[in-house]
């Protein structure tokens, strides 16, 4: 007797999910799970076991999917059948999620790995600057 996929275990059912949405995608536009391996570097068959739910996909095989399919990376999560923890009332503005991925792929682009190490020092000292900035202002006078 065949298990349906509400009656899977969440983890299990949003893998298969991402794999139907990263099969449907890739058959959009006529390409093979071979030719989506070599488009994105893995190793052969990866996209094969991404797609059939075998294997679970990291932010990071996403993000290289979305780009190599030209999707955004929610697109992977659209109708998924797991409930998401974000409330699309807080979902971020497209053009802040845009100046994102613009700013990793010129982090990526830095071959040297102590510039790259530098510059996200930089960033995680800024971001508790702004949270302790945050954090004072919020405090009754």
């Amino acid at each position: 007797m065949a298990i349906k996929k509400s009656q899977l275990h969440p983890a299990k059912a949003l893998a298969r999910h991402l794999g139907d949405r990263l099969a449907r995608r890739r058959r959009e536009l006529g390409m093979t799970a071979s030719d989506l391996d070599g488009a994105i570097s893995a190793p052969a068959g990866s996209v094969s076991r991404l797609e059939a739910g075998g294997k679970r996909m990291d932010a990071a095989q996403l993000y290289t999917l979305s780009r190599a399919l030209d999707v955004p990376v929610m697109y992977f999560f659209e109708n998924s059948p797991v409930s998401l923890p974000s409330d699309p009332s807080n979902a971020q503005n497209p053009k802040t999620v845009e100046e994102a991925e613009r700013l990793i792929d010129a982090y990526y682009k830095i071959e040297d790995t102590k510039v790259r190490s530098d510059i996200l020092g930089l960033l995680k000292a800024a971001a508790v600057a702004e949270k302790e900035e945050e954090e004072e202002e919020a405090k009754p006078a």
